[in-house]
Parts: C-alpha cells; sequence; structure tokens
C-alpha cells in the first residue's frame, strides 16, 4: 500500500490540475462578457466484453459480458472567450474531465482446472481524469478520442481460499486507464449526445500478484448537458471558430533543446515468489501462506537529451540506470522451484529508450520504449521478462517552479506490467536550436 499512498498524492495533484485548469499564453480580444470556460455535466451507460486469456491450458472465462456506468462533470474553454490558452488552440479546444466510473463485472465467471466454485471479478468502481479531443466538428456532428486514467477499487479480489482463479486483479486497489474513439451529435445548442467504442484496463502495476489485468472493450452511450453556453454560440463550425482567431497569432516557437534528468522509485512484488506460490504449492499450502508478497523497491535515474521541435511535442533518446536490492532473495527462490540451472543476477541494470512526451498547460503524457543494455535477472528473465521495455505516465508542472517535474510510471515488458514508479525529474539546460533558411 505503500505505492499506492505516494501514487494517491500525485493522483490528487493532476486532478486539481484537470479541474482547476487556467489558459495560459493568451491573445488579447474583446468579445463581450463571454464565459472563459464551458462546464457540462453528464452520464454514460453501456456494455463490456472481458479479453479473455488462456491460463493453465484453458480459457479463463466462462462468462465474459459486462456492463459500465459513470457521471462527470467537464471544462471546456470556450474559443469565444475573449482570451485563449495556445495548447487549447493547437489541440482544437479539448474537454477535460473528471468523473466515476461504475463498471459492472459481477456477472462475468472465471474458471479453471477442477475448483469447486467459479470465480469473479465483481464490481470496479474507477475515478477518473480524462482528456477528450474532436478531431473533426461542424455544427451538430463530432468525431474524436479519449484518454482516461484514475484510481479503482475492486469489490472481489484474488483469494487463495474464495476466488483463487482471478488471476486478473490481486488486490482491491488498482490503476484505471481508458481509450475510446467516439461520435458525437448536438442535439440542441446545450445537450449533446454521442456512441463510443471504448477500451478499459485495470492493472495494480505488479504491486501485488496476480496481475493479468483486466482488460474489456465494449460499446458506450453518453450524453452531455451544458450549463453555461452563452446564447451567441450558435453551433458555430470548428473552422468557423479557428478562424476567428487567425488574425491574433503568436511569435512563432523557437524549438529547443534540454537535459531531462530524473531520480525514480519503483515498487513491484518478485515474479518469481508468485510462481512458486502457483505452480509449486497445492491449494492447501497456498491456504496456509500468507497471501501478501512483499513489496520491494527498484530506485533508478534517467538521462535523456530530448528536442521540444513544437508547442505540445518533444523527443528523445536516454540512459537509464537501475538498481533492485531484492534480486539477492532469487537464487534462493529459484532452488526452492526447482531449478537446477545456476542463473547470474545482478542488482544493476542498465536501459537504452527513446522517450517522447506530449504537453497540455501544466500537464504532459510522457511514455517510452526501449531495450536492456545490461540485465542479469536470473530464471525469470531469461524466461518471463521480454527485453522490450515500455513506459507510459502522466507528469505535472509546478506553476511556481516550471522546470520541476513529479509523476509516475507504469513500467512494462511487452505488456506485462514491470512496476509502478513515482518520480520527480527537472528539465536542465535550455538550448536553442537554429532555424534552417529555405
Amino acid at each position: 500500500m505503500k505505492a499506492f499512498r505516494l501514487m494517491i498524492l500525485v493522483w490528487i495533484s493532476l486532478l486539481t490540475s484537470f479541474v482547476c485548469a487556467r489558459a495560459e499564453g493568451v491573445d488579447s480580444v474583446v468579445v463581450g462578457t463571454t464565459p472563459k470556460f464551458i462546464y457540462s455535466l453528464g452520464g454514460t451507460a453501456g456494455i463490456n466484453h472481458m479479453m479473455n486469456i488462456e491460463l493453465r491450458g484453458e480459457k479463463l472465462g466462462k462468462r465474459t459480458w459486462g456492463a459500465n456506468y459513470s457521471l462527470f462533470m467537464t471544462s471546456q474553454a470556450n474559443p469565444l472567450d475573449s482570451t485563449i490558452s495556445v495548447y487549447d488552440r493547437v489541440f482544437g479546444f479539448p474537454t477535460l474531465e473528471a468523473g466515476l466510473h461504475l463498471l459492472d463485472y459481477s456477472h462475468m465467471r472465471l474458471h479453471t482446472e477442477d475448483v469447486p466454485y467459479m470465480s469473479r471479478p465483481g464490481y470496479v468502481w474507477a475515478a477518473y481524469i480524462a482528456f477528450r479531443r474532436d478531431i473533426y466538428r461542424n455544427r451538430k456532428w463530432s468525431f474524436g478520442y479519449a484518454l482516461e486514467n484514475g484510481l479503482s477499487l475492486c469489490s472481489r479480489p484474488y483469494n487463495p481460499s474464495t476466488n483463487v482463479d482471478n488471476d486478473l486483479l490481486g488486490q482491491h486497489l488498482s490503476l484505471y486507464f481508458g481509450f475510446g474513439m467516439y461520435a458525437g451529435y448536438r442535439v440542441t445548442p446545450q445537450l449533446e449526445l454521442s456512441v463510443g467504442l471504448e477500451y478499459k484496463h485495470n492493472s495494480n502495476g505488479a504491486t501485488a500478484r496476480p496481475n493479468k489485468g483486466l482488460n474489456a472493450y465494449g460499446l458506450t452511450v453518453r450524453g452531455r448537458c451544458d450549463l453555461n453556453r452563452p446564447e451567441e454560440d450558435k453551433g458555430l463550425t470548428y473552422h468557423e471558430r479557428l478562424s476567428k482567431l487567425r488574425q491574433y497569432k503568436k511569435p512563432p516557437f523557437e524549438p529547443y533543446m534540454y537535459l531531462d534528468i530524473d531520480a525514480t522509485v519503483g515498487f513491484r512484488t518478485m515474479y518469481e515468489e508468485w510462481l512458486l506460490r502457483r505452480d509449486y504449492m497445492t491449494y492447501e499450502e497456498r491456504e496456509q501462506t500468507n497471501s501478501k508478497l512483499g513489496l520491494h523497491t527498484v530506485w533508478s535515474t534517467n538521462f535523456t537529451p530530448m528536442v521540444r521541435y513544437n508547442q505540445v511535442h518533444a523527443s528523445g533518446i536516454g540512459l537509464e540506470y537501475a538498481f533492485a536490492g531484492y534480486l539477492a532473495r532469487s537464487p534462493l527462490i529459484e532452488k526452492m522451484c526447482g531449478v537446477e540451472k545456476n542463473y547470474k543476477h545482478s542488482k544493476h541494470t542498465l536501459y537504452i529508450s527513446a522517450h517522447h512526451e506530449v504537453f497540455y498547460k501544466h500537464l504532459s503524457l510522457a511514455m517510452s520504449i526501449g531495450t536492456y543494455l545490461f540485465r542479469q535477472h536470473g530464471w525469470v528473465g531469461d524466461f518471463y521478462e521480454p527485453s522490450v521495455m515500455e513506459t507510459v505516465g502522466i507528469r505535472y508542472y509546478p506553476k511556481f517552479f516550471k522546470p520541476f517535474y513529479i509523476g509516475y510510471n507504469v513500467k512494462a515488458n511487452m505488456g506485462k506490467a514491470y512496476d509502478m514508479e513515482v518520480k520527480v525529474g527537472i528539465h536542465a539546460g535550455h538550448w536553442r536550436l537554429k532555424k534552417h533558411k529555405k
């Protein structure tokens, strides 16, 4: 739970920033007394289908349909306002959202081998924040995508005695990620209905076992009512709104280079310890053993030269060094599992990764993909940890100290969660790049 206490602190700061986002880098235009933000309330209802997996030689899900419901509130910068954020202009006036999901997985059934009962994932409640962006909009129709992130609470996680086949979620508290594509229709200037194809993922980021992750996709119907849309907004098209701003151009963005340096602590449980309990113990032995696995730390630092080549995008290639002291236990666990070969183990790891970051005001979405330059993780490293490593997470840049940031990542090996990371970092240096003359 220590990892999630830190995660909750980071997530609360992100939620506050989303709900209370304020424009920066604005143009001065006099358009009367129009609201700075358009606020809305709404709800959704939909159906979900669990993405089935094979476990112990058979399909885990025996019944895989569920439902989802949510209530939410949104905030969108008003394109007719006298002050427009440069980020809102670049993204086409996106919508920021905060809400609560109820994912009803209580009718799903999980079963393998000769267990005398069906396991269930139960209900999942997820408090989330979301970024919704229209790719196209006219007077009535809109098409776009949404990204969601938050914390979720599962009512029936894995239990070695009463819910043994729930290999999807290993503890009550987890992380939630969502992605969707939608089509919307504006019934009146204040009311919009939409339908979307959505993907929802719940996982504890390897802070507990098991952790296959609960993945589901489905269709969702959504209704949203604007609370303060001005009368003068008669459904102007997206392109007409942009044309109102073209005469108020800002100076062109000047690309620059900087060094991204961070200090990170990751939290994870040992996969080999979970394999020992799952594959080498009887049901009776599992019940007699404490189901809580030890939570271990991985300390790391990253040095990444980055180029910010426009207002919202930056990319670079970096090196990461990690220290995992818990690996000293691996040889002992391997012997308990009956592994005869003597594998090499090292507490030190070196990675090389390609990084990309997308900025929106004081927030950013950071991701990377790379491989190991040096790794000796023993039996598990050779057979259960692919050589490709990827991360995805959110960062928050406090207004009082802009080069500094706090955030979190989920790190994975080819989609298999490795650990959950909390980090602090800084953008060191600010070297302007010369423009090439045409």
